[in-house]
């Protein structure tokens, strides 16, 4: 009975964390992508590389 049990909440939280990877995560990326709000704060705080001469 105990293992049927752990069995089950294995299977349940494996399922819930693939639905999430699967289904939600990438809205999410995509979103953060087209956001100007992330890109604006991006360019503040994105240190400037310096080109040094060689």
């Amino acid at each position: 009975m105990t293992k049927l049990f752990e069995v089950s909440v294995l299977a349940v939280f494996s399922v819930l964390f693939a639905g999430y990877a699967l289904f939600v995560y990438p809205f999410e990326k995509m979103s953060e992508r087209m956001s100007a709000e992330v890109k604006a704060k991006k360019l503040k705080y994105t240190p400037a590389t310096q080109k040094t001469a060689a």
